[in-house]
């Protein structure tokens, strides 16, 4: 029949794609007799090939180099890559160099072919070994004079153990994640981030069991998915549900180019209160209400079922869509009832949903219109005198109070190959008082905190973002950016209800593992009337 490599060589790649099964064969010109009858079927169900115009195989014709190249492109769109044998890496290796030039003639990126393979041959034999270390050098000016003026702190140090395993067609993942980063120069230990294993379960779903952080809002933040993060600027603003550390039993089900997951776990959810207060100073009120939750409330355990859809209808648009429930557990303060105080302090978490919804539009491959939204309502009592009597204390819902607040954001993500000379995000958001982020939160800026380590918002806020990344060639990167946020409820007596923020800075890649990063931020302080506070960080990171 026809030069057959062309059927032998791709049937090595997709066998592993899907089950072997008797395929009917579209070309009638193929007997049913034939050895290749099967295979040649199975290759035409995945779109590898494709035939003549006419509808025949015409097996007896000689290929040519370009017929087995789109060939070979087709293959290596659908396979999939865990679950091939050490004989199909070295033949996939040996497809991609002798055609080479074909692919790229065809507008293959042979590249990331060659990264794909390489990394499954990676996976091959035994452990995979790699980690990350980051030290930074700071020199800081800042208004409180009491934490120094800077530091030299290993603020990343990280080893990720892996290990495929079990059925060879179908094998399980282990990950595991040792982690020591210090942050601000203080020892803090050494712990396992990640300690989970991924198996194969029924009805083609992933199962995913033990401890994993895992950040599904990525889409929809600076420095989730784009490059802007690695030219080392400051962040902030991060994901809003999920980029934290769960211990967890987690169902995922792929379907096209969507999967659907759901998770159920038991944290210690990070919960101020439901006004958003963070100290027991109590901010002015611009609207007069007798708001009674005015004092912190630390942390509370609670049963948390999350469940997300990721719907990507084509290359063009997806959405996602998705709900968060914490359920209190009965948490509550465990002082005895004759030594609670009545101020607010004591307090009873009972439940909080969150339930949101992303929109995703990619105009082309470099330029992205998108915007998400979430609702948050929450329910939390305190230990308080009857309203009416003033008297007989007991776990009550507080008047005058507001238990949901809503967060929305829409970004435009332009990548540098659109513009050329720079990628640029911007983004455009609001948040309601009191909204809480679950995966908690740092400060806004980067040295001025308006509502410190506390996953709740303070005060009404609107906010603005622009980041320009510049990738000059393989070694060097620059970046710029600049963040503005406005504060509705602050008492204008003490706090400024504008702060900005603005940082540059460039990166040099010495090597592929080795890169430098020299970085300069300027923050206004939310105090009011106090200086700015500039910062000079150098820092050096080294993967393997």
């Amino acid at each position: 029949m026809k030069k057959f490599v062309t059927a032998v060589a791709v049937v090595a790649l997709v066998a592993f794609a899907a089950p072997v099964f008797a395929a009917t064969n579209p070309f009638m010109d193929v007997p049913m007799n034939h050895w290749a009858y099967d295979a040649i079927g199975q290759l035409a169900a995945h779109g590898i090939l494709s035939g003549y115009p006419d509808g025949l195989y015409k097996g007896k014709q000689p290929t040519t180099r370009y017929e087995m190249a789109s060939a070979l492109a087709r293959a290596l769109a659908v396979v999939d890559m865990t679950k091939a044998s050490k004989q199909d890496v070295e033949m996939l290796q040996k497809l991609v160099v002798e055609f080479h030039d074909e692919l790229e003639a065809l507008g293959v990126r042979v590249d990331d072919i060659e990264g794909k393979v390489n990394l499954l041959d990676s996976r091959l034999g035994g452990w995979k070994l790699s980690g990350a270390l980051r030290l930074d050098i700071e020199n800081e000016s800042i208004n409180e004079p009491t934490t120094g003026d800077g530091k030299v702190a290993l603020t990343r140090a990280r080893v990720h153990f892996d290990r495929w395993f079990g059925d060879p067609e179908n094998p399980m993942h282990f990950r595991a994640r040792l982690q020591g980063d210090g942050g601000n120069g203080a020892d803090a230990g050494v712990t396992w981030k990640d300690f989970f294993i991924e198996v194969p379960f029924f009805y083609d779903t992933l199962l995913t069991v033990g401890k994993q952080q895992s950040d599904l809002g990525a889409d929809y933040y600076l420095g989730g998915t784009t490059a802007f993060s690695e030219t080392g600027s400051f962040a902030g603003l991060d994901s809003v549900l999920t980029d934290t550390e769960r211990d967890k039993f987690q169902l995922e089900k792929q379907f096209g180019m969507g999967k659907v997951l759901g998770y159920v776990a038991h944290p210690t959810v990070p919960l101020t209160d439901a006004n958003g207060y963070t100290s027991t100073e109590t901010l002015k009120k611009s609207d007069g209400k007798d708001y009674v939750l005015t004092t912190a409330s630390g942390s509370f355990s609670a049963w948390e079922l999350f469940l997300m859809g990721k719907f990507q209808f084509n290359e063009q648009f997806g959405f996602d869509l998705g709900a968060q429930a914490f359920f209190g557990d009965n948490a509550e303060d465990p002082t005895k009832a004759a030594d609670r105080k009545l101020d607010g302090t004591s307090k009873k978490f009972k439940d909080m949903w969150t339930v949101f919804a992303g929109l995703r539009f990619n105009f082309n491959e470099n330029v992205a219109f998108k915007g998400i939204f979430y609702h948050q309502k929450w329910d939390v009592d305190q230990w308080l005198l009857d309203t009416a009597t003033k008297s007989v204390a007991a776990w009550r819902e507080p008047e005058n109070y507001e238990n949901d607040a809503n967060h929305w954001r829409l970004i435009v993500d332009v990548k540098q190959e659109a513009l050329k000379f720079t990628s640029l995000w911007l983004e455009y958001g609001q948040y309601q008082q009191g909204f809480t982020s679950p995966a908690g939160r740092g400060s806004i800026t980067r040295t001025s905190n308006v509502w410190g380590s506390s996953a709740t918002v303070p005060s009404d806020m609107k906010y603005w973002r622009i980041g320009l990344g510049q990738k000059w060639n393989e070694k060097w990167a620059t970046h710029l950016f600049y963040y503005g946020y406005k504060f509705d409820d602050l008492d204008e007596t003490k706090y400024d209800d504008s702060v900005s923020e603005w940082g540059l800075g460039v990166q040099y890649k010495y090597n592929p593992n080795v890169a430098f990063g020299l970085n300069f931020i300027q923050s206004d302080s939310y105090k009011k009337d106090a200086d700015k506070d500039n910062v000079v960080r150098f820092r050096t990171e080294i993967t393997f």
